[in-house]
């Protein structure tokens, strides 16, 4: 018992294993796992790169807030002063602290009055409205009023600043300075234009649209890689469709549908394939023509020359009646030989090339069922049937016909005397499903699937002669059914027999 259990776990072990093996092997899974890299890594260095660029953007920030309160503290000791200095003269002293990028502006709130602050001045000149509509920004900002309550302290900002008719600045610091006559406060501020890197998105940058072009190339070149491959496999397993269903379709072979240079040896390698495959399909098809006819004219003349002999044979004579009779039964089995071996050849090459053709299985029922009607078997059973009209499947004429006969032969081979054996032939959920019923013996429950192996044959003797029944016809059965991507099965009846149960796919129904 331990043993049977380590077998068994091993087994399973192997199962899984080579699961696993297909399921690593598949294209299907491999393009998912692709799919989730693909989406998974853009995600994971879309964070990184954000926090990295977040640090850069502080660094730099801190950096321009470090300059404009550098030029704010030179010229501290102007805005001490500032009430010595007219108005008109404050843009030039102004000036001389401006820079490419450096832009400054001086505010006024006067100590007498609430009127909060005004502009006075500032380098580059600005015109009036420019200077207003900074003025309300860094009111709704709330800066102006937090500095009015002290007219004390750096204010370092990082307030971006759309100037009309000019490039975009960034305020970066306020300095204010109290004086007599009121408060003073100069604000410093820097061209965005020469500081393309702060305050715009990292995503936004040069590098990164040009990495982000070169990742999605790289994807869409994997992906229509993977997909080609996919298509392809699509179309090489609808040429093999095609091919094993017959029709105008199978013309075309693999190479006339691959589009993968890579492939083209693959695809020749398959025509070729099928090229000897249904060229071995005729000949074992012609070999066994040709047997069965080499066969069938010596022992045609053994048997015409037994009559000359069983004429002059006395009746009395026992001996030779039974030497006459053994070897008339060894004549007639070599001649069930050869068609047995000729059916086995032909079920090979069936099964090598079947033919697909539409084949109208309500006709061909019909017939058969008429010819055992007119030609009734030597013991004396019937051949019924209820067929439905109109069904129809793909296959080969010559294999439904030698399938059929040979569950019908089977049944009145066991049927008792004078008993019906019923073909019926219905249609459930696109099956078409032939059933053969006997009144038989029917078949130990164990054997109903061994029925259908090659050489299993359980029959009483005096059924046939010794030797005559070699097992092969159900075997062929089954096979030319599974050929056509059918099924073929046995029961036994309830009230005595058996049901032999044919399926194949319906092609069409009228």
């Amino acid at each position: 018992m331990p043993d049977s259990d380590t077998a068994g776990s091993k087994t399973r072990s192997r199962g899984l294993t080579a699961g696993l093996r297909r399921a690593v092997s598949s294209v299907r899974t491999n393009l998912i796992l692709l799919v989730i890299v693909f989406v998974a890594v853009p995600a994971v260095l879309y964070r990184q790169f954000e926090q990295s660029d977040a640090d850069r953007q502080t660094v730099l920030l801190d950096a321009v807030r470090d300059r404009g309160l550098i030029v704010a503290r030179a010229v501290r000791p102007l805005l001490e002063g500032a009430d010595r200095i007219p108005v008109a003269q404050l843009d030039n002293e102004l000036s001389r602290f401006e820079s490419e990028t450096v832009s400054l502006r001086l505010l006024f709130r006067p100590s007498r009055g609430d009127s909060g602050f005004f502009y006075v001045a500032s380098a580059p000149r600005v015109d009036a409205e420019s200077l207003t509509a900074e003025r309300q920004r860094l009111v709704e900002q709330g800066v102006l009023e937090r500095l009015g309550e002290t007219c004390s302290g750096d204010v370092p900002l990082s307030i971006p600043f759309d100037r009309v008719n000019a490039p975009r600045e960034l305020v970066t610091s306020i300095t204010p300075v109290r004086t007599t006559n009121g408060c003073w406060a100069l604000v410093v501020s820097n061209r965005l234009a020469g500081l393309r890197e702060l305050g715009r998105p990292y995503w936004q940058s040069a590098e990164i649209q040009v990495a982000g072009a070169i990742y999605l190339a790289l994807a869409a070149i994997v992906f229509g890689l993977f997909l080609g491959v996919w298509r392809n496999l699509a179309r090489f397993a609808a040429a093999a469709r095609a091919i094993g269903n017959g029709g105008p379709d199978g013309e075309a072979g693999f190479s006339d549908r691959n589009n993968i240079p890579e492939l083209a040896p693959v695809a020749e390698a398959f025509d070729r394939m099928v090229v000897k495959l249904r060229s071995a399909a005729d000949n074992i098809r012609l070999a066994a023509e040709d047997n069965a006819h080499a066969f069938k004219t010596p022992l045609a003349t053994i048997a015409h020359a037994l009559e000359p002999l069983r004429r002059r044979i006395a009746p009395d004579d026992e001996r030779l009646q039974q030497a006459l009779h053994s070897i008339s039964g060894s004549v007639e089995r070599l001649g069930q030989l050869v068609q047995a071996a000729r059916r086995l050849d032909v079920a090979t090459a069936d099964l090598l090339d079947p033919p697909r053709e539409q084949v109208d299985l309500s006709a061909l029922c019909d017939d058969l069922i008429d010819r055992y009607e007119q030609n009734l078997p030597a013991s004396g059973a019937r051949v019924s049937g209820r067929i439905a009209d109109g069904v129809a499947v793909r296959g080969g004429l010559d294999m439904l016909t030698v399938a059929i006969e040979n569950v019908i032969d089977n049944a009145i081979s066991f049927a008792p005397p004078a008993t019906d054996v019923d073909v019926t032939l219905v249609v459930n959920n696109g099956w078409a499903i032939l059933t053969v019923a006997d009144q038989g013996p029917g078949v130990a429950p164990d054997n109903l699937d061994r029925i259908f192996e090659r050489y299993f044959s359980q029959r009483p003797e005096q059924r046939g002669l010794p030797g005559t029944n070699f097992g092969v016809g159900l075997w062929i059965v089954r096979r030319n059914i599974e050929a056509l991507r059918g099924r073929a099965s046995a029961r036994n009846r309830r009230g005595g027999g058996l049901e032999v149960v044919l399926e194949l796919p319906v092609a069409r129904t009228v």
